[in-house]
């Protein structure tokens, strides 16, 4: 699936954009756009997508995107559902020899960059409280918020597949096979077919996708059909043999094998353990 460019909204009154979103659910919306992102989920729980890397997310998870890396967060369950977003340009501001740290970070979250512990606990306060600052004190705090974390050890996420910089021709395969992935996973994926989508024998794409992604095409699918299976455990009560089958594994004893490869959990261990009761929640 062929991401789509987000225009930014622009400001009279400030050069970057701060973003609410609370809705019932996030959507799957596949896209990127030049500004840098600084994202963290307030409430919700979902699959997160940046580049080629999929993973859970909850409250409290925080992310730096870069520019042109697509990205996007999807819910797992009905419920509210809350995010805040710091979109920001490149500036020369941030070449200033204080600033050092900074843009290093800001260059490493080509690859998406995820933050955790007392750090990333700070610097969610801080983008919480952000929103009832004057323009000026927003900027002060972003930039307090880009230093902190500068500062903060951080897991990188994509590898080098849907990143800036990636060979337009390269781009344009990974575009097609990772979307036919995303759309017929409950199907047979095949190395044979997806080499076919893109004119290329299976050894020649297989060697192709395991350079681009870093692993293997079977391994990227498994990751795909498991996260969709995670998805659907917690959204809804189906029994367990039917979501394995809906999620591409028709071997129940082969899914659990693999989600607990995965997890660490049995299906219904994960779900025991990761469902919410309903909550009444309203918007802010």
């Amino acid at each position: 699936m062929r991401p789509s460019l987000e225009r930014i909204p622009s400001s009279p009154t400030q050069s970057w954009h701060l973003g609410v979103r609370a809705e019932p659910r996030f959507g799957f919306d596949w896209h990127y756009h030049p500004e840098y992102e600084l994202t963290l989920i307030v409430a919700g729980e979902g699959r997160r997508y940046v580049g080629d890397r999929v993973a859970d997310y909850g409250p409290g998870d925080l992310v730096l995107v870069g520019g042109d890396t697509p990205h996007t967060w999807e819910s797992a369950a009905a419920g509210w559902h809350e995010a805040v977003t710091l979109q920001f340009q490149h500036d020369a501001f941030f070449e200033r020899p204080e600033f050092h740290g900074t843009a290093r970070m800001l260059a490493a979250a080509r690859h998406g960059l995820a933050f955790s512990g007392a750090g990333a606990e700070a610097a969610a306060g801080a983008m919480v409280a952000i929103a009832g600052l004057r323009p000026a004190r927003r900027t002060l705090a972003l930039l307090d918020i880009l230093v902190s974390l500068a500062e903060q050890p951080a897991e990188t996420l994509a590898t080098r597949s849907l990143v800036t910089g990636v060979d337009a021709t390269a781009r344009g395969r990974l575009d097609r096979v990772i979307g036919m992935i995303r759309r017929d996973y409950a199907d047979e994926v095949s190395v044979g077919r997806a080499a076919e989508l893109v004119a290329m024998t299976p050894d020649a794409f297989s060697r192709f996708f395991r350079r681009q992604v870093g692993r293997t095409f079977t391994d990227y699918v498994n990751d795909v059909r498991l996260a969709e299976a995670a998805r659907r455990l917690l959204e809804s009560d189906a029994a367990v043999s039917a979501i394995a089958v809906a999620s591409g594994y028709p071997n129940l004893s082969h899914f659990n094998r693999r989600f607990r490869a995965q997890t660490g959990m049995s299906p219904r261990e994960y779900r025991r353990h990761f469902r919410r009761a309903p909550t009444e929640m309203s918007p802010p």
